[in-house]
């Protein structure tokens, strides 16, 4: 009851910075009026209604995510980093699972964890803003997008914690969001580099959720490039409701792509829009349990995007989505905490994914909340 008080005390805090003006956030263009759980604060404090999600959360649930932070953790290099290609990915894709779990610099089970991952990722923060390890060659655009997403998350949740040290985290942020608002391509994407030469979609799904993720936690950012970046996903829904690989380059529609821009627009709020709704149909013929669903390229982030899309439509696709998912991955981690596939920067990568799936329903990180 402490922690779940000590994160209610925070978020109180990080809310009351965000109306007394701290950052000038940029207005939100599909905000849902539904009533949100506060960062960091657990479902058993809300008082309006009962938490839908609450059966989804069992003592086998518990045992596998307790199993798969275990790996983590011990996994976690002298560096602070995860991975052995796609370092600045994998180490956020990590520490936001031990967020996820409520944990946060220096607090809870596994803050020396997120601290030494915090302190890594800082140290890959170029001055000109773009954050990225050394010597690789391509697809950095995505470890820039999900660091963003690190950073926007900590610095939400414990920018008042005397911990960290937050005008710095702060200043990376802007610097960060800055990089990605002049590498917007004329289409309104973002592509594998930070210029503006290309756009791709699973890149844009990172940019645009870092974005959001970054208003999130008070951080400005150009409301113009934010909808030109939901505009760019809504443009790569095809007739199916499929979304295409790049709007100017074209490419089939993937299972994948349409998870990540189905849950971007989920995350502006646009529900009822008709790209995601047909998304979400598009989605359901690769259901858990389905011969399609773990097939093809990239399953852990397929599904990942997919679980947050079915979580935040709501009731008619989460039933049949997170239940028979949740199964699948307790029943296929293996007995040192682990999950693995043929994606890069196994075993890290597959298990801090399944992780974050897992731990949706909890609701601590921002980005998870209605």
């Amino acid at each position: 009851m402490k922690k779940y008080v000590f994160y209610f005390l925070i978020s109180v805090a990080w809310l009351l910075s965000l109306v007394g003006g701290e950052e000038n956030v940029t207005p939100d263009p599909g905000a849902s009026t539904e009533k949100t759980t506060l960062p960091g604060q657990p479902a058993d404090l809300e008082t309006s209604q009962p938490d839908i999600h609450q059966n989804d959360i069992t003592p086998e649930l518990q045992a596998t995510i307790d199993k798969g932070l275990v790996f983590l953790a011990q996994h976690q290099s002298k560096s602070g980093a995860w991975g052995s290609h796609y370092n600045v990915a994998v180490t956020s894709l990590a520490g936001l699972a031990f967020l996820a779990g409520g944990n946060l610099p220096g607090e809870g089970k596994y803050g020396d964890t997120v601290r030494n991952a915090l302190n890594y990722i800082m140290r890959c923060a170029t001055k000109a803003g773009y954050i990225c390890e050394p010597g690789i060659a391509s697809s950095r655009m995505h470890g820039h997008g999900f660091a963003t997403w690190f950073l926007a998350e900590i610095y939400g949740m414990s920018h008042h914690s005397a911990v960290v040290d937050a005008e710095e985290i702060k200043k990376v942020l802007r610097n960060a969001i800055k990089v990605i608002e002049e590498s917007q391509s004329s289409e309104g994407g973002w592509y594998y580099e930070p210029n503006r030469s290309g756009d791709e979609g699973s890149v844009t799904v990172c940019i645009v959720q870092a974005l959001r993720a970054a208003r999130n936690a008070g951080i400005s950012v150009d409301k113009k490039v934010i909808d030109r970046g939901v505009d760019y996903l809504k443009r790569s829904a095809n007739p199916d409701g499929s979304f295409k690989y790049s709007v100017s380059g074209g490419g089939g529609g993937s299972f994948a792509l349409t998870a990540g821009g189905v849950s971007s627009l989920c995350l502006y709020g646009m529900y009822d829009l008709a790209e995601t709704k047909k998304g979400l149909e598009f989605m359901m013929k690769f259901k858990p349990g389905s011969s399609q669903n773990w097939q093809g390229g990239y399953p852990f982030y397929s599904n990942f995007y997919a679980t947050l899309a079915t979580f935040l439509a709501g009731d008619e696709y989460w039933p049949q989505w997170f239940p028979p998912l949740r199964q699948y991955l307790i029943k296929n981690q293996a007995p040192n905490g682990s999950w693995t596939s043929s994606e890069p920067d196994q075993p890290d990568y597959g298990t801090a994914f399944a992780c974050l799936i897992l731990q949706i329903p909890y609701r601590y990180l921002p980005l998870f909340q209605k």
